[in-house]
């Protein structure tokens, strides 16, 4: 098979991929995170405990969820940034799609800012699927609910001359499906996936500092906000944590303070699929995006 020239892969076994442009938090940000949030939380909070029963009990799960990541997150474990789980993963034609064939180039890339990680990995997809990122619509904020999503994605495609198909696969299936699932559509040469998770039931509530559950914003940013990123493949392990039906899962996370390509045991990432969100009352979910036509 064709190696990738080490060139495009650096020494910790990440490809090489070109920062977002520094973006400074406007005076907005800061008006939003800490006056407007902690006024209009309670009253949303409050609305919601009244029109929704499940709501308490739904808040409770994903707490507890998040906190339990933050005892044993992903991000410290062997796996998270393995160099030798990397070195495979680029071997894997489900992840090699994601590099040009001709120029070797990256066809990932970061979000630009917070809030643009739907858009982002829209165009990691369509890139890999053999569109041109000069012709793919620049990144925006939104494209952050599943069905949304899947609408853009197909509008973005037949206005580029490309028939895609979508398949949503919520967190409410088995693990069993769940698994399958994700293992057929990286199979398939004409398949990607997207993937709808809290991230946070990955890697915990990450407090920069000591008071950091004392800000209201944080809390309900990590246990209520999802996340979008392209899954790059499944990588079989012997050791204990990746062994028979919870192989690793290499998630290229549009946020680059995540440096990248990272694992997680599947079963972690089932958990943080299988969240809840609030406001649709709907599981999060994986998504197949197949090509049925090459781009023009």
């Amino acid at each position: 098979s064709t190696k990738i020239p080490p060139a495009m892969i650096d020494n910790k076994g990440q490809l090489v991929v070109a920062l977002p442009q520094h973006q400074p938090k406007s005076f907005l940000y800061y008006i939003l995170m800490y006056v407007i949030i902690p006024i209009a939380a309670p009253i949303l909070i409050t609305y919601k405990m009244i029109t929704d029963k499940s709501y308490l009990s739904t808040t409770a799960s994903l707490y507890s969820l998040v906190a339990n990541a933050t005892k044993n997150p992903c991000s410290t474990q062997w796996y998270f940034q393995n160099v030798t789980l990397l070195r495979k993963l680029w071997e894997l034609p489900s992840a090699k799609a994601y590099i040009d064939k001709e120029t070797n180039e990256p066809l990932v890339e970061y979000q630009i800012q917070e809030g643009y990680c739907g858009s982002a990995t829209q165009r990691c997809i369509l890139k890999s699927l053999g569109c041109s990122s000069v012709i793919i619509p620049q990144q925006k904020r939104g494209e952050s609910k599943p069905d949304i999503w899947c609408e853009h994605i197909c509008q973005i495609g037949q206005q580029l001359k490309m028939e895609v198909t979508t398949k949503i696969v919520r967190g409410d299936v088995t693990y069993e499906e769940f698994l399958s699932t994700l293992k057929r559509g990286l199979e398939s040469k004409n398949c990607r996936i997207g993937c709808n998770f809290l991230r946070s039931a990955l890697t915990g509530f990450e407090g920069n500092n000591s008071f950091w559950w004392l800000s209201p914003s944080f809390i309900l940013t990590k246990v209520y906000a999802g996340h979008f990123s392209p899954i790059l493949g499944i990588v079989e392990q012997d050791g204990k944590e990746g062994e028979g039906k919870n192989p690793f899962v290499a998630i290229w996370d549009t946020n680059h303070k995540y440096n990248g390509a990272y694992f997680v045991p599947a079963r972690r990432l089932y958990d943080a699929v299988s969240a809840v969100d609030v406001l649709s009352n709907l599981h999060r979910a994986i998504i197949l995006v197949e090509k049925k036509e090459t781009c023009n």
